[in-house]
């Protein structure tokens, strides 16, 4: 080989290491600390009861609205939509599902409709307010026959 094209290939393999290097070391995020990582659930449990634990139950998705009063812990309000083809029925699972990961074991006051997405013309979406309810009988009230559980 001709010292020129001996140089070239030296700094094109340094290069490429160089590359290599820098790429590994991007790829180091706050996320892969495991001591700063919120992995799960970000947020706090609070307490317990028969219709608090939500990692082995369903979530109620309902329409219905919360009483004025009882045991229970507003979450927050969530949406949710689907880049793709569905019914209403799949923003109802996923309501339950981001719900679910919340720590919330209801869905109150949802709202479901198709409305357009990219790829697809139309997709479902969906709103309501993720609760914790604590007492396993207003959990059972707020059932009827437009609920779902998801």
């Amino acid at each position: 080989m001709t010292p020129p094209f001996r140089n070239f290939l030296l700094r094109l393999s340094l290069a490429a290491a160089a590359g290599l290097a820098c790429t590994q070391a991007s790829a180091q995020s706050v996320l892969l600390n495991h001591q700063t990582a919120t992995y799960g659930n970000p947020w706090p449990s609070g307490t317990t009861g028969p219709s608090a634990r939500t990692l082995n139950s369903k979530t109620l998705v309902t329409f219905n609205s919360l009483p004025a009063q009882g045991d229970f812990e507003v979450l927050g309000r969530i949406e949710v939509y689907s880049r793709w083809f569905g019914s209403t029925r799949k923003a109802m699972t996923l309501l339950g599902e981001k719900a679910r990961s919340m720590g919330a074991n209801a869905v109150v006051e949802t709202g479901v409709w198709q409305a357009p997405a990219f790829p697809a013309t139309v997709a479902p979406h969906g709103t309501g307010i993720a609760v914790r309810i604590n007492d396993y009988q207003l959990l059972e009230k707020l059932a009827d026959s437009s609920s779902t559980w998801e």
